[in-house]
């Protein structure tokens, strides 16, 4: 009898063991594939600052090891020599901030109808409104211009933040009706009790549950439409209303030797244009903990 249990804490202890280095192996395993992963996304940014630093002899000698001299002159170049920057900066701000909070609003409240009620009508108008992410810009590219231009708004901030706003509808509308559709009822109805009506009962109620998914939305569409280029150069033709990412691109089509800065500003790396940066990732880092809550949201 002793004998078998000593046989069978022996086999258990194996089993434990062996289960624990598995376990190990995985974790290793898991730890290596995410630093490829890291390494392959962070060699375009490192590979796009190393040529920002670099003279034309550097770059030819060496190409990817780090310069024996690094210098900023192409920096300060690109920033002296193109006297659209700090217009396209501009441009950039008074375009993403309006239209984002134009998103945030007007698809928070049609999200709201279109979860809440489930007649045919919002069903085909739900359908309407996601099936604009099958559109490609390519089939609009015209007619929005001509568009654009008979009302007299191309090359304007208004005109492109109305463009730009229709595009961001759709994808807004797909993830804010989703989630508003697991927010319960029973809280809208105990409102009502207490004399909420309904649009009281949205802003007062279901718009701060929203707080999740809205912040969610507001960082994806400030990235979206700041970095935005294909409706810039369709609707920007202007030299003083170009944004930051339109001016870089056609300051680098016709200019050699700071390429790499002008790339390496556009993607915000080091330079006083890495304000736009710090101001994206600000937001994206408050906006963390309430990613954290939609993918664990029930």
């Amino acid at each position: 009898m002793a004998q078998s249990a000593r046989s069978a804490s022996v086999y258990f202890g194996k089993n434990v063991n062996r289960t624990r280095r598995r376990g190990m192996i995985r974790g290793a395993v898991r730890v290596i594939v995410l630093l490829v992963i890291v390494g392959i996304v962070l060699t375009p940014f490192y590979i796009s600052l190393l040529y920002s630093i670099k003279s034309h002899s550097d770059i030819s000698l060496n190409r990817l090891a780090w310069p024996e001299e690094p210098t900023l002159d192409n920096y300060s170049r690109v920033i002296q020599e193109n006297k659209y920057v700090a217009i396209g900066f501009k441009n950039s701000i008074l375009t993403t901030i309006p239209t984002t909070l134009i998103l945030l609003f007007t698809t928070s409240m049609a999200s709201y109808v279109l979860a809440r009620y489930n007649s045919r009508f919002y069903k085909v108008m739900y359908s309407l409104f996601i099936s604009g992410v099958l559109v490609p810009f390519q089939c609009i590219m015209l007619p929005l211009y001509v568009n654009i231009y008979n009302m007299g708004l191309d090359s304007t901030n208004l005109g492109f933040i109305l463009a730009r706003s229709g595009f961001q509808v759709s994808i807004s509308v797909l993830s804010v009706t989703g989630f508003v559709k697991g927010i319960p009822r029973d809280l809208e109805q105990a409102a009502n009790i207490d004399g909420c009506g309904r649009f009281r009962t949205f802003w007062q109620i279901v718009f701060p549950l929203m707080t999740p998914i809205n912040v969610t939305q507001l960082v994806l569409n400030t990235l979206f439409v700041w970095n935005d280029y294909s409706t810039a150069v369709v609707l920007l033709r202007d030299d003083t209303s170009r944004t930051l990412p339109l001016a870089q691109i056609i300051y680098t089509s016709f200019l050699g030797c700071c390429v790499w800065a002008a790339v390496c500003i556009t993607w915000r790396t080091t330079s006083p244009l890495r304000l736009g940066a710090v101001l994206l990732l600000h937001i994206q880092a408050m906006a963390e903990q309430y990613t954290v809550e939609i993918m664990t949201y029930h």
